[in-house]
């Protein structure tokens, strides 16, 4: 009996070679999640597949199951969005490739999630039509961590349940996630990120607005950098391993605020 067919609306994450002529294609998918598949003669193909299967592109694809392997078999790939811009410019690379790469180490195989399909969508549109790319990842990244089950706790101390102060600093933990008050982080040595009152807030907003609304919060300066400072390491701690793009983004980064400091 022939495998039946189904149409996946999906995002490339990850390619490999597989042979001369075939590439082996992980994508995210709407419709089942995470998903992977082989693409026969795509490295020679001149029309099915030509400038589609590439990493962040977009696409509308045909695919078949088969009951003698777990691989998928990818037919046809329609491209709805290359996402050109982020091929051209090494910041907006950079940050989609933490966003990349976070998506792998927390999705997995056949795990479906909507939402985080429409907030990895809404992510690769914005650095595509050139929103500031550090404080779209950081929002992204607030919104992936709740939306993986690991929300940060902002609203109370994690230690003694005091509500957050609007005119206080706190300690961010990352290993425990969320805000320690300064005297239970005095009282126990902890480390973690410093965010003023401000970045709380913002931090706070963002956790609460829905996507079409996140392009109010405006994020920049030391605050931006106090949150990228807890959202990293916070990962860190989560995937229990370095996220390998966050190395190259962060030089890259420091040059472009000290750039935009010297022309003001």
């Amino acid at each position: 009996m022939p495998a039946r067919s189904f149409a996946a609306e999906a995002v490339v994450l990850d390619t490999q070679d597989h042979g001369e002529a075939d590439l082996i294609v992980t994508f995210l998918g709407l419709e089942r999640g995470r998903m992977t598949g082989i693409a026969k003669g795509a490295k020679r193909s001149k029309r099915r597949f030509v400038n589609k299967l590439e990493i962040f592109s977009f696409l509308h694809l045909t695919c078949s199951e088969s009951s003698a392997s777990s691989l998928l078999f990818i037919h046809e790939a329609e491209l709805h969005s290359s996402f050109l811009r982020l091929r051209t410019d090494p910041a907006l690379y950079l940050t989609a490739s933490v966003i990349r790469e976070v998506l792998l180490l927390a999705i997995r195989e056949g795990e479906r999630d909507e939402d985080i399909f429409r907030l990895a969508l809404w992510a690769l549109h914005g650095l595509d039509e050139g929103r500031p790319a550090l404080p779209l990842l950081a929002l992204f990244l607030l919104k992936f961590y709740s939306g993986i089950g690991y929300r940060p706790e902002l609203q109370v101390c994690m230690a003694c349940g005091q509500v957050v102060a609007p005119a206080r600093e706190f300690t961010f933990s990352h290993l425990g996630g969320g805000l320690i008050c300064p005297a239970c982080t005095a009282a126990s040595g902890g480390t973690g990120t410093i965010l003023s009152p401000g970045t709380i807030r913002i931090m706070q907003s963002a956790q609460e607005l829905p996507l079409d609304k996140l392009h109010r919060l405006v994020l920049s300066g030391p605050m931006l950098d106090q949150c990228l400072s807890a959202l990293h390491q916070y990962g860190r701690h989560l995937f229990q391993r370095d996220i390998h793009a966050w190395s190259l983004l962060e030089p890259h980064g420091r040059r472009r605020r000290a750039t935009a400091a010297d022309q003001r």
